[in-house]
């Protein structure tokens, strides 16, 4: 039977997951603890501390496991859990800079004027009743447009809004957001407005997103990076809907032997986009033939928060590159009572991939691994303990992860 344990919704609670990873032993590892470091931004990242919108305020302070970044924009302090997602937030933040510079000029403001001399009407009642006029008008025709039925089937169930669907408005958001490498279906309010008023006179006011927009080196086409299939991935969350790839990932999902009320349940999580939904399905049919993968989905279909959303995603991902790169994973298994599941191994060891950014040897940090320690016996686990992370471990969290019997490989999977 798959066991759920729900998280908590703030930074905080993402510390707190990690130190409910397992019931604590009856007894912590004995020996010395020590304080999670702080970091001064300058050292940590140089110039890119602070860049376009947004400085990384000093110190950054950490919890055993992820750095825990304030960064100043703005539009007020931004917080990001760890490495990962200050990654994410900075590329948001450099394309929200580049697309106020697109909103002020002389083509956009022509644009708009054109689209409020254009008001959206449909068959009468279009913007009052959206969806049930959606409903109303196209049943029966579907099948002529690729994604109306997909549309039709998922209403209120995405992200994406009706009437921009019918406008145009969804398409040129996904194009656009496609330019500066974001995802179009962000929750950062700033860029996600910038995206819409954007897309709104592209679709409506004839705005070229081609031509008008001011390039981000680097950034075009890059919504989904560092997975093997990330250019068909991009071309998807370019070229199909919210609604298209939720029928696309339900599917997928099936064939993985997925239960459906389990892919019900992922699929309506909010907490994550349509995006990282795409994503994560890509990352675990990557993974190839995998016993009990739904554990892992009804781990992921619990995150509560944005927070943990994203954590598993990238959590996901790294796992999938482990596996096509060592093809040694299995399967998933909970040790105990883990919210996070654990890779079982060929030689019946297990690897714990994890995007954390530093390993600190707190008390937390010792009745976690104390605990994973004891249920992994208990299990009968005889092969190698891995943990799989893409940080580093301090010297007395390395010398005692050591002594449990665990590998650490650090730096793994950036």
């Amino acid at each position: 039977m798959i066991k759920h344990f729900p998280m908590r919704s703030t930074f905080v609670p993402l510390t707190t997951v990690f130190a409910a990873l397992f019931l604590v032993a009856a007894s912590a590892w004995a020996g010395d603890f020590e304080q999670p470091p702080s970091f001064n931004p300058g050292k940590l990242f140089g110039g890119a501390a602070q860049g376009p919108g947004y400085t990384i305020v000093n110190p950054i302070r950490s919890d055993g496991y992820l750095r825990d970044y304030a960064i100043e924009t703005p539009y007020g302090t931004l917080n990001a859990a760890g490495d990962q997602m200050l990654l994410m937030r900075i590329k948001e933040l450099a394309a929200l800079d580049a697309l106020d510079k697109t909103a002020g000029s002389q083509e956009f403001a022509d644009a708009v004027v054109k689209a409020g001399l254009s008001p959206v009407a449909f068959a009468g009642n279009l913007v009052t009743n959206p969806v049930g006029t959606v409903k109303n008008t196209f049943t029966g025709v579907g099948q002529l447009f690729g994604g109306i039925a997909s549309g039709i089937k998922n209403a209120g169930k995405t992200q994406d809004n009706a009437v921009a669907s019918i406008t145009g408005a969804a398409k040129q958001k996904r194009l656009i957001a496609f330019q500066y490498g974001v995802d179009p279906y962000t929750d950062f309010k700033p860029l996600a407005d910038r995206l819409n008023k954007l897309a709104g006179a592209a679709a409506v006011g004839g705005l070229a997103v081609t031509a008008a927009f001011i390039a981000i080196p680097g950034a075009a086409g890059t919504i989904v990076s560092n997975v093997s299939t990330a250019n068909t991935l991009n071309g998807m969350v370019r070229d199909y809907s919210a609604a298209q790839l939720m029928d696309m990932n339900r599917k997928k999902l099936g064939q993985l032997g997925i239960p459906g009320d389990l892919i019900d349940e992922l699929l309506s999580n909010k907490h994550y986009t349509p995006v990282d939904i795409t994503v994560l399905v890509d990352a675990l049919a990557r993974m190839g033939k995998q016993q009990h993968m739904d554990v892992m989905v009804a781990r992921a279909a619990l995150a509560d928060s944005r927070d943990v959303a994203y954590f598993i995603r990238k959590r996901v991902e790294l796992t999938a590159a482990y596996q096509e790169k060592t093809g040694q994973l299995t399967g998933f298994v909970l040790l105990g009572n883990s919210p996070f599941p654990m890779s079982t191994t060929t030689d019946n060891g297990i690897v714990g991939v994890f995007p954390v950014d530093i390993i600190s040897w707190t008390e937390s940090t010792s009745a976690v691994l104390a605990a994973m320690t004891s249920a992994a016996q208990d299990d009968g686990i005889t092969g190698l303990k891995i943990l799989h992370i893409t940080g580093t471990t301090t010297p007395l969290a390395k010398k005692n992860l050591k002594a449990l019997g665990w590998k650490v490989q650090e730096d793994s999977g950036k």
